[in-house]
């Protein structure tokens, strides 16, 4: 239960951050893009989420319970992986 409750919270806060940034960038055109991308950053962030919670989370498991080096390698993993999706959601691919 708490883990659909953290990947709730984190996938509704993302939304309901990103909906009303794209909602409301059509005023300016310099605000407008920069609010765009911002909306597109945390749209990358939640599917990244949810593709690390679908595909990858099963594999490795919870970080807490690994020593030192091998959550320090998933991590780096997962931050590139964090990456490469905030770089194609941005750079609009």
């Amino acid at each position: 239960m708490t883990e659909i409750k953290k990947y709730s919270i984190r996938f509704g806060l993302i939304i309901l951050t990103a909906y009303p940034i794209l909602y409301f960038s059509k005023k300016s055109d310099v605000i407008e893009i920069v609010l765009y991308k911002t909306g597109l950053a945390l749209i990358g962030i939640g599917i990244a989420e949810l593709v690390w919670a679908v595909f990858f989370k099963p594999v490795y498991g919870a970080t807490e319970g690994l020593n030192g080096n091998e959550k320090r390698s998933i991590m780096v993993f997962r931050g590139l992986f964090y990456a490469a999706f905030l770089l194609a959601f941005t750079l609009g691919l």
